[in-house]
């Protein structure tokens, strides 16, 4: 039901930035924003899996109208923000949010060292960063309801 709905709203944001803004579902469209949680942190290590307030930081993505995002982390009592577009794509046979930043930022989690940030579907409601692939650590997210 979530990935339908998630579906829609995007659908919706791409729709309401190409048209004349007539459509009052389209206009209300506009102000809405999906948020999408860092929900659990694990490293390489045993038992290293954290969640909830047990994680080193706090992090949600706002996904906003017009395939704009902001970026949010929340660590030792400072709040950090980054924001760009965010885009759908597939690669190969998988299905990934890319958000490419405005401009570099420390909260960008990658390994390539880029402004982009690649987030891969695991279900129709939950994600992964591929941030292990070089730092050991798995950031798992999940679109609130």
């Amino acid at each position: 039901m979530m990935f339908r709905s998630t579906y829609l709203l995007i659908g919706l944001f791409i729709l309401g930035s190409c048209s004349d803004n007539s459509d009052t579902a389209i206009q209300e469209s506009e102000n809405q924003t999906l948020r999408l949680n860092l929900i659990k942190m694990s490293g390489n290590t045993l038992n290293s899996e954290k969640s909830g307030s047990d994680m080193a930081w706090q992090e949600y993505y706002e996904l906003k109208n017009e395939m704009r995002f902001t970026k949010v982390q929340i660590r030792e009592g400072d709040t950090l923000q980054s924001q760009g577009n965010f885009d759908i794509v597939m690669i190969e046979s998988d299905k990934y949010l890319k958000f490419t930043h405005d401009s570099e930022h420390k909260i960008i989690a990658n390994c390539t060292g880029t402004t982009e940030e690649l987030l891969e579907y695991t279900d129709s409601n939950s994600l992964e960063s591929n941030w292990e692939d070089c730092r050991g650590s798995s950031l798992y997210y999940q679109f609130e309801n």
